[in-house]
C-alpha cells in the first residue's frame, strides 16, 4: 500500500489501518486491523472533523462512531474536502 490516506471519486476516504488509533464502538475495527486492510470511510457519513478528548484528529460519524487517526489535522481536512468534491487524490 503506497498511501496513508487517499480519496476516491465516489466520495470515499481510504485510511491505512495502522494509522487508525481507535474507533469508539466495540469490535468495529478488529477485522481491518488484523487483515491490514484500509478503513473505508464514506464522506457523506462524517458529521464533523475535530480533536477528541485525548487530542487526536477524529472524524465524528453520523452513526456514533468516532474514528481517531495518527495523521495531521490538515491532511484529514484535505481528504474530507477532496472526497466531498468527488476528487481522487493521494494525500500522503
Amino acid at each position: 500500500m503506497a498511501y496513508i490516506i487517499k480519496t476516491a471519486s465516489d466520495g470515499l476516504i481510504y485510511l491505512k489501518a495502522s494509522y487508525v488509533l481507535n474507533v469508539k464502538k466495540p469490535n468495529s475495527l478488529e477485522g481491518a486491523k488484523v487483515l491490514g486492510q484500509p478503513l473505508v470511510i464514506n464522506v457523506n457519513h462524517i458529521v464533523f472533523l475535530s480533536f477528541n478528548v485525548e487530542g487526536h484528529v477524529t472524524y465524528f460519524m453520523a452513526n456514533g462512531f468516532e474514528i481517531s487517526m495518527k495523521i495531521l489535522y490538515e491532511e484529514a481536512e484535505e481528504a474530507f474536502s477532496c472526497a466531498k468534491a468527488n476528487v481522487e487524490k493521494v494525500i500522503r
